[in-house]
């Protein structure tokens, strides 16, 4: 007889872990999946049991649709992301369009990435929507496997539908704004590197910039940390590293050029006179800030509402786009000396 664990939280996870399966296994033999092979369901079945794991009836109903449920999973290991304006956004975008589907939605902000599989996993939901770039390759691939509809918004992974931005266009758009209104000393500041939609826009950014002849050099790049004064930190290393301060300065979102602007102040700078400054994502404080910020622009409800219709499709089994890009667009407010910029 297999001794009973008193293990109430324990997840689909622990389950495939002891039975020595995939995710995807445990989720596909709680389905009755015809495919797996009754030696296969029954390690499952007594994983199950000696682990105190019970068979949800809503992962019975998971390949039918029975739920209503949509899962949206925002991985963000920094601030609540409901204080995030980027978020807000974004997710304004799927709710509209779940709702005039009579979908519920259950939002899930996940620190652990690995939280992520068990949320696939676990039944709960019909569909998952998958919100930000924060999330490792090797859980992408997992997530691949597992047999539930997923859609990633904001981020892109071989053989899962995504909506994404043009990151690396933003950064273009920059680098030609600043470059016409006359820049010749570049930075680029954020509050970290590691993101890779950061890193595609800074390097849409140098790319251009190389392309016009001229330069971004590496002491003219900093991160700040991820926290709201992380644009102002980043802008302080390139101020004390640059021979002479920067004309042109680039910022990697809105919040870090508007921190990066009180750093400016502080060193006696003035924007835009001294210093041009761009921000990306035309957060609602950007036009309410002294002065007005320049900023490239994307539809962030539009790129929710995308995701979401893309999962709603999958659900309804349509095909969908592999891959779909929202646009950027240039606004032009005071930072950024506009009156001076070639049209």
């Amino acid at each position: 007889m297999t001794a009973r664990v008193r293990s109430p939280k324990a997840t689909i996870r622990d389950v495939a872990a002891h039975a020595g399966v995939g995710i995807a296994t445990v989720s596909r033999a709680l389905n009755d999946d015809p495919e797996i092979a009754p030696a296969t369901r029954d390690r499952v079945l007594e994983a199950c049991e000696a682990l105190g794991f019970r068979r949800s009836s809503l992962a019975r109903g998971l390949k039918v649709g029975a739920t209503d449920n949509v899962g949206v999973a925002i991985m963000s290991r920094h601030a609540p992301v409901i204080l995030n304006p980027y978020y807000a956004e974004v997710l304004g975008g799927i709710e509209e369009v779940l709702e005039d589907a009579n979908k519920h939605l259950l939002l899930s902000s996940l620190k652990r990435r690995d939280d992520l599989l068990d949320l696939a996993s676990e039944g709960r939901v019909d569909g998952l929507l998958v919100v930000g770039c924060d999330v490792a390759p090797e859980i992408l691939a997992r997530l691949r496997d597992v047999d539930l509809p997923v859609v990633l918004v904001d981020n892109a992974f071989d053989g899962i539908a995504s909506v994404v931005v043009d990151h690396a266009g933003a950064g273009r758009q920059a680098a030609r704004h600043l470059l016409e209104g006359g820049g010749t000393r570049f930075a680029f500041v954020t509050e970290n590197l590691e993101n890779p939609n950061f890193r595609a826009r800074l390097e849409g950014f140098r790319s251009e910039l190389l392309e016009a002849g001229a330069s971004l050099e590496s002491h003219a790049i900093a991160a700040g940390g991820d926290s709201w004064d992380g644009g102002a930190v980043a802008m302080r290393r390139v101020l004390a590293a640059m021979p002479a301060p920067p004309d042109a300065v680039f910022a990697a979102n809105d919040p870090a050029a508007m921190s990066a602007a009180k750093a400016l102040a502080t060193h006696g700078l003035r924007v835009p006179d001294d210093v041009a400054l761009v921000g990306v994502d035309d957060i609602h404080l950007a036009a309410r800030h002294a002065p007005p910020l320049s900023t490239i622009r994307f539809d962030k409800r539009g790129l929710g509402a995308t995701g979401a219709r893309h999962l709603l499709d999958r659900l309804a089994g349509r095909e969908v786009p592999r891959l779909s890009v929202i646009g950027t667009e240039l606004v032009v407010r005071a930072t950024s000396r506009g009156d001076r910029v070639a049209r």
